[in-house]
């Protein structure tokens, strides 16, 4: 079955950590007399790079800087992120594509080590062939991790899917010539993701496990 592999993203497509990155993120609007936000803001909100996010949320980096902002954000997102669930039947897809031989791979915008230790404590290590994170903590360089793991893996198999929750995620797809799976049920509002060429928009996981069971045959 190596005729297809799937690409994940991990936070916001495995990982249903939006209202975990909402509860962090409103202490530090708070310090700066900024409006607070639900998740229905946030996923109106989230962007890349990170640091249009935050402007978009109105923080003044007079007060104090984007790196300071971000730094003391990660530091409280290692302590809480196990706290965050997977998505209610991911676990389950992405075990029946490792039975089916389908090449699995997270390519993600969180640092590498962080990643690394999340997939492992959410069991997840022993089904995908690589799990790549960025090296730093500002989300910079996902694409070119999606670069380096189609020269590394990926350059002859025929079918390649991205399953991902954000432009970016569109972004990895086509430097992969790979079929872009966007979740809406992710970190983006749906309308972000509706009308770009060659996207499918995948509404939640149950939808995400048709398509699969639709198009790899061999998956039951």
């Amino acid at each position: 079955m190596n005729d297809f592999a799937v690409v994940w993203d991990w936070n916001g497509t495995i990982v249903d950590d939006a209202q975990l990155f909402v509860d962090i993120m409103n202490p530090f609007l708070k310090e700066q007399h900024l409006p607070l936000i639900d998740v229905g803001a946030y996923r109106e909100s989230f962007e890349f790079p990170i640091i249009n996010y935050y402007r978009r949320l109105g923080f003044d980096f007079k007060k104090e800087s984007f790196k300071s902002l971000g730094s003391r954000f990660i530091d409280i997102y290692q302590e809480k992120r196990f706290n965050a669930p997977l998505f209610s039947g991911i676990f389950n897809i992405i075990k029946k594509l490792n039975k089916a031989g389908v090449l699995q791979f997270v390519v993600s915008a969180q640092e590498s080590s962080l990643l690394s230790s999340s997939v492992k404590h959410y069991g997840l290590h022993n089904f995908f062939c690589a799990f790549k994170g960025v090296n730093n903590f500002f989300a910079d360089g996902k694409v070119e991790l999606a670069i380096n793991l189609k020269n590394d893996y990926l350059s002859n198999i025929k079918n390649v899917f991205v399953v991902g929750d954000s432009l970016q995620d569109l972004l990895v797809a086509r430097s992969l010539n790979a079929t872009p799976l966007l979740v809406s049920y992710g970190h983006y509002a749906k309308h972000r993701l509706v009308g770009y060429n060659g996207a499918i928009l995948i509404d939640s996981v149950a939808a995400l496990n048709t398509f699969f069971l639709k198009n790899i045959k061999t998956i039951n």
